[in-house]
């Protein structure tokens, strides 16, 4: 009777095609989850009672659940094992009618609203270096007054940006949700013309002129206006903002010498929405169409430069040229053979892996010298895959590591190189500031290494210590790092955990094993469906104490275990056994996690259903092609996400 009334009410709130494919989705989930996921009982939070009958599938509330609904009976996780699983039919039902509803649109593939984006802190420091043609970010340097990562004026002077649903700094919504920071921006602004009109070199090339007389004709004036303005705003043209920047000039000239006339009216420009944020035109259609040339120059060079594009990308742009496929392609090799690539790993693999908090996180780090060699290490070894177009896999393990004379770490191995096609990024970034005694500074080296302790991103000391507390290891946040990070799983932590250390003494005796008294701290039946996930994970680095060294005792003399059991049943006993079941067992996971997650960073928002399509395809070009970083990065370039738009949802 319950099932009928379901039904009844869906086809009356829905007269149309549809009905039937929900009406099978409707019988399977009513007879095999509503036991337990009924209006009363509601296990985990969810009520599939209420989710039948609701009358709008993508309405905020209702979207989420379908799509945990969805989630879980792809992943096979519902019903419970001790219950019997979905058929293939049952399962094909479900997904066939959610990628009907969510993943499709009127029967074929899109993309979604393609949302505005204003640049972030790190891309607006990009943007200015090169615009003006002067450095701005912090020097490159190891010294003993300064072992930490510096940070720029710029750096200072500008509000770092919050991380958006998709995980990373430049998500649309998140920076559409904030006002821009007009008056830092301001304040900004003014540095860095002040530091670019000191620099006579970067004078002649904006004004094509090392001294601006001050006689200067206004057409010349105006001509070097009109070139800035054009490539500030990244080719984007309107004629009222140009108007408002010469006006600007005009004004100013009035009362000043014509370089600060110009100033102030770069400066204008500067503060023009056309320059803050990535303006495209929009041609107010529903199915996704192809972007502009300068426009698909913008996309190209923020994804892998975070920075605006060069002179050749311009001038391909304006010529067409770079909608041509072998044109394209010869450009994305080109900027990866710049240092400019720096910012996959500074940016993306910073935020990712959470390494940028060597960074960031300037109190956690007082006082530790060797700040700049271990966030050298994880940024190199991340580059590196980009650099010699490694598979991705190898940041679970590798023959290979960059391995720095700053943290007190030492693998034995000798000299290992792979093709040296692109540039060197050290020399790119060192510099030489007064004031601060610097000794030489020697960047990690690339070594080959001969032992099971180390190999593979995930056992980086970098990485190490920002999943670890300050004094002790933790191997449950290592493990939910690993999860998430790695496997592309994200857990929702239960409210009041009590402290690990609750858990040393059971029935009055005392555990001495880490393993044990984990085993007791997550023994409640609520816990156990996501620690049996999360531990092994964890106990499998065990070996690696808060700094990254390696270790086979505590301080208290009891052998240190890195063993534990998986789900599926695969055991370990080492870190190397462990990463081995990873690339044996949960390859799929982590190549698809990778992928959405270079995608989301590329396209600036978070992944949706209708992206599934995008990533499956992704994802099998990697399998075909040896999993390679090039095939990725090209694999997301050519993706209607990335090179088309679309208008309205």
């Amino acid at each position: 009777m319950r099932r009928m009334l379901f039904h009844l009410a869906f086809l009356t709130t829905f007269g149309w095609a549809g009905a039937v494919e929900f009406d099978e989705v409707a019988t399977v989930l009513e007879a095999r989850c509503l036991d337990c996921h009924d209006g009363e009982t509601r296990e985990g939070g969810v009520d599939l009672e209420r989710l039948l009958t609701a009358k709008e599938f993508r309405a905020k509330e209702n979207h989420k659940v379908w799509l945990k609904v969805d989630r879980v009976v792809a992943a096979g996780e519902m019903p419970p094992k001790k219950k019997k699983p979905l058929t293939a039919d049952e399962k094909a039902a479900v997904d066939d009618w959610f990628t009907s509803v969510f993943v499709l649109k009127d029967g074929h593939e899109h993309i979604g609203a393609t949302p505005l984006r204003r640049l972030t802190r790190y891309e607006l420091i990009n943007t200015l270096e090169d615009l003006l043609h002067v450095q701005l970010k912090p020097p490159y340097v190891f010294s003993w007054e300064f072992p930490a990562l510096l940070p720029s004026t710029l750096e200072t002077l500008l509000p770092a940006d919050a991380p958006g649903e998709s995980g990373f700094t430049n998500d649309a919504a998140q920076l559409a949700g904030t006002q821009p920071p007009v008056l830092k921006l301001s304040a900004a602004f003014d540095f860095a013309l002040k530091t670019f009109v000191q620099d006579a070199a970067a004078r002649e090339k904006m004004f094509g002129m090392k001294t601006v007389p001050t006689d200067l004709p206004e057409a010349k004036a105006r001509a070097i206006l009109q070139r800035f303005v054009v490539r500030a705003w990244r080719g984007y043209r309107n004629a009222d903002n140009e108007a408002v920047v010469w006006r600007a000039y005009q004004t100013r000239r009035k009362t000043a010498e014509p370089q600060a006339a110009l100033l102030h009216a770069m400066k204008i420009g500067l503060l023009s929405p056309a320059f803050v944020y990535r303006m495209e035109t929009v041609a107010g259609r529903a199915a996704p169409y192809r972007v502009r040339a300068v426009e698909l120059a913008n996309r190209l060079s923020y994804f892998l430069w975070a920075s605006m594009p060069d002179d050749e990308l311009f001038a391909l742009a304006a010529s067409g040229a770079l909608l041509k496929e072998p044109v394209l392609a010869a450009q994305v090799d080109r900027l990866l053979n710049s240092p400019k690539r720096l910012a996959l790993a500074e940016e993306f693999a910073g935020q990712w892996l959470g390494f940028a908090a060597i960074a960031d996180n300037r109190v956690f780090y007082r006082g530790e010298s060797w700040t700049r060699g271990v966030y050298d290490e994880v940024l190199f070894f991340f580059d590196e895959l980009v650099k010699s177009d490694r598979p991705i896999l190898e940041v679970i393990d590798s023959d290979w590591i960059y391995q720095s004379n700053y943290t007190g770490v030492r693998t034995g191995g000798g000299g290992h190189k792979f093709e040296p096609k692109y540039a060197d990024i050290f020399d790119w970034r060192r510099q030489r500031p007064g004031g601060i005694r610097e000794r030489f500074y020697e960047p990690p080296r690339l070594i080959k290494i001969n032992s099971d302790q180390r190999g593979g991103l995930i056992t980086t000391v970098g990485i190490l210590r920002v999943t670890s507390a300050p004094e002790r290891t933790n191997p449950i946040r290592r493990g939910v790092w690993l999860l998430d990070k790695v496997l592309g799983r994200q857990l929702h932590a239960p409210e009041n955990i009590p402290a690990l250390s609750q858990s040393e003494r059971v029935n009055g005796k005392k555990l001495e094993d880490l393993a044990d008294i984990m085993k007791a701290h997550t023994s409640k039946a609520i816990c156990v469906s996501c620690h049996q996930h999360i531990d092994p994970l964890g106990l499998g680095l065990e070996n690696f104490d808060p700094s990254g060294k390696w270790r086979t005792t505590y301080r208290n003399r009891r052998p240190v275990k890195s063993d534990g059991v998986f789900p599926n049943g695969k055991t370990f006993n080492t870190p190397r056994a462990m990463k081995g079941i990873l690339l044996s067992e949960y390859r799929e996971p982590i190549v698809k996690n990778f992928a959405e997650r270079l995608l989301a960073y590329a396209i600036g928002r978070k992944l949706e259903p209708h992206d599934r399509p995008t990533v499956k395809r992704i994802c099998a070009a990697l399998k075909a092609d040896g999993y390679k970083m090039s095939t990725l990065i090209r694999g997301v370039i050519a993706s209607p996400q990335f090179q088309k738009r679309q208008d309205t949802p």
